[in-house]
């Protein structure tokens, strides 16, 4: 029986029912919710408190200023030069258009570059500062200062940037400075980079970046929400990179440089008795402080589409056959296997004729009976040919494989060439095909298969020069309290030795010498002339060369020599692509060279 008692009793009971399922809803909120703040500020309070601070204090790199490079003897070949940039804080400046054209008598402003810092000002927030002009002169500076006060929001600003002070000296040896990139980042994972960072590309600045680096500070900024500084909180210095000295002798790698002027080439000087290089030349060349300006596309395109390659450091890259110079190897290699004597005489007709096949001597008309002495001395092409038949390819390819022939010097410079010395193992591997006989004859004479950089042959005659020792060419003196070690001795018999210098001594100074007319003033020299084919001779039916009348087919010209004879000091290759003959072209160069250094310099003592 309904009654109003029992429906009072039933809303109560439906009441409670939803009181408890309301208060299990707000207990379980209040659960999810006190977990989660228990997770965030106990579980994970550090971390959010970490990301909070890096939202509040910023990290500003400061640069390291990079060591200088000195020569040997102190004086600067690379520097850090202050940069003064005008700057702009835009949203200080009002219409900044309007700045930069009343700027624009003083700075010379062209239109596309106001239009670039324009667009600029789109890009970053306005209380930035924004580089305008880097580079200015003194005057510019002078004129700016003198009216910054009706320049709204603008003021120099001192950066420091490299510098080359000897121009386009030694520039490949020195190398250039860029962008960092993919291939830097892998090759010196020690170095943090950042996007826009500065590394060395080529030569010193690239071998020594770890030592010349130094090593950023930074300044602790504390900023608002929207980046502004407010203030610096701590500072760390930077420390700048140490000075490298070099064994390198600037007057000298300047006078080179002018003796190769004008050509296209290579020349290497050593120092024979520890392997120091004195000069690297590669000519022609480029101004490292245009890679610091910047190029306009033209400039650019200009440089990589030479033909003469600019940008290639020939005494390293450059691999040419070797020509003549490559005889003295051929006889010490006939010495060794006792396939000659100095008592070996061949007679010279102008020709040999195997397989059907005519292998020419220099000399139309031949020279006659001649010994080894002489035969070096006039390179006579027909003798080498006689004593590499008796030699063979594989004797040839040890001994010059022992002089450094084949393989690269271990410099440290990036993108050196090794060069190539063929055998019969290497052309059944490179080409599947035998070695015939008159390939040795062509080998021979420094032709065929077989390259050499300069660098090479340099190494190969400073050997000559010191007894058979074979350095590691090196850019970093040797502590004075050190005596330098060979990497390798060749154990060349000295009467071996005794006999091709003696050659080599009448290549300058005997009557029939090839290079006579360019012995130094000074000093007696040993040296070989040498001319390497660069397309294959056209010969009248007599054999008598036709002159090559194209300039890009002309022989390279090349000199192997050092100096003073008794007491070795110098010993220098040079390469003159195109020159036409070694004793016209690159023997007057080392002549040069000899008689700079020992002016300069002295002969030395006995």
């Amino acid at each position: 029986m309904y009654s109003l008692e029992n429906e009072h009793e039933s809303f109560k009971v439906d009441t409670r029912r939803r009181l408890i399922v309301l208060g299990g809803l707000f207990a379980g909120g209040a659960m999810l919710i006190g977990g989660q703040l228990f997770h965030l500020q106990v579980m994970n309070g550090g971390e959010y408190r970490n990301l909070a601070e890096d939202n509040r204090i910023s990290l500003q790199p400061i640069p390291a200023l990079r060591g200088r490079i000195l020569d040997r003897h102190g004086r600067i070949l690379v520097e850090n030069s202050p940069d003064f940039q005008l700057a702009v804080i835009p949203e200080l400046t009002g219409d900044i258009k309007a700045l930069l054209k009343r700027m624009q008598p003083y700075l010379a402003l062209p239109p596309d570059k106001i239009e670039k810092v324009l667009r600029q000002v789109q890009r970053q927030r306005g209380f930035l500062p924004l580089m305008v002009q880097s580079r200015l002169t003194w005057a510019q500076v002078n004129q700016i200062e003198s009216r910054i006060h009706t320049f709204p929001g603008a003021s120099i600003q001192v950066q420091t940037t490299r510098s080359y002070p000897n121009g386009d000296t030694a520039a490949h040896l020195l190398g250039y400075l860029g962008e960092v990139n993919e291939k830097d980042i892998l090759q010196f994972p020690s170095i943090n980079f950042r996007s826009g960072d500065i590394v060395g590309k080529t030569g010193m600045e690239r071998m020594f970046e770890l030592e010349l680096r130094g090593k950023e500070g930074f300044r602790e900024m504390e900023v608002n929400a929207v980046g502004r500084h407010i203030r610096e909180l701590k500072r760390q210095p930077a420390r700048p990179g140490p000075d490298l000295r070099l064994t390198i002798d600037v007057e000298l790698q300047a006078e080179a440089e002018r003796a190769l002027m004008g050509l296209s080439g290579s020349t290497v000087c050593l120092d024979p008795n520890n392997g120091e290089v004195l000069a690297m030349v590669s000519q022609p060349s480029y101004d490292p402080n245009q890679f610091i300006r910047g190029f306009s596309s033209d400039e650019w395109k200009l440089l990589v589409t030479d033909p003469k390659r600019p940008l290639i450091n020939k005494a390293i890259q450059g691999q040419y056959p070797p020509g003549s110079t490559f005889k003295m190897t051929v006889a010490l290699a006939a010495l060794r296997e006792g396939k000659i004597s100095p008592y070996t005489r061949h007679y010279c007709s102008g020709s040999v004729t195997r397989d059907n096949h005519t292998f020419y001597c220099w000399k139309n008309g031949g020279h006659g009976q001649l010994d080894l002495v002489a035969a070096l001395e006039q390179s006579c092409d027909v003798f080498f040919y006689k004593v590499s038949e008796a030699l063979g390819i594989d004797a040839l390819a040890r001994q010059a494989k022992n002089l450094g022939f084949g393989e690269t010097t271990g410099i440290g410079l990036e993108g050196e060439r090794p060069g190539l010395m063929p055998s019969r193992a290497w052309k059944k591997a490179t080409y599947g095909h035998s070695w015939y006989p008159g390939e040795t004859l062509i080998t021979a004479i420094g032709q065929g298969a077989v390259l050499a950089t300069p660098l090479q042959l340099a190494s190969m005659i400073a050997a000559i020069a010191n007894g058979g020792r074979i350095y590691r060419p090196t850019f970093v003196p040797t502590p004075k309290d050190q005596s330098p070690t060979p990497i390798h001795t060749t154990s060349i018999q000295a009467s071996h030795l005794d006999l091709v210098r003696k050659g080599l001594i009448a290549v300058l100074h005997g009557k029939m010498g090839t290079a006579r007319q360019y012995k130094p003033e000074k000093v007696m020299a040993a040296g070989k002339t040498g001319t390497s084919q660069v397309v294959k001779h056209k010969r009248e039916k007599s054999g008598k060369l036709i002159k090559e009348e194209n300039s890009r087919f002309k022989d390279h010209a090349l000199f192997v020599a050092y100096a003073p004879v008794e007491n070795p000091r110098l010993a220098l290759s040079v390469v003159v692509e195109h020159g036409g003959h070694g004793a016209s072209a690159a023997a007057p160069v080392a002549k040069r060279i000899f008689d700079f250094y020992f002016d300069k310099y002295g002969i030395p003592e006995s």
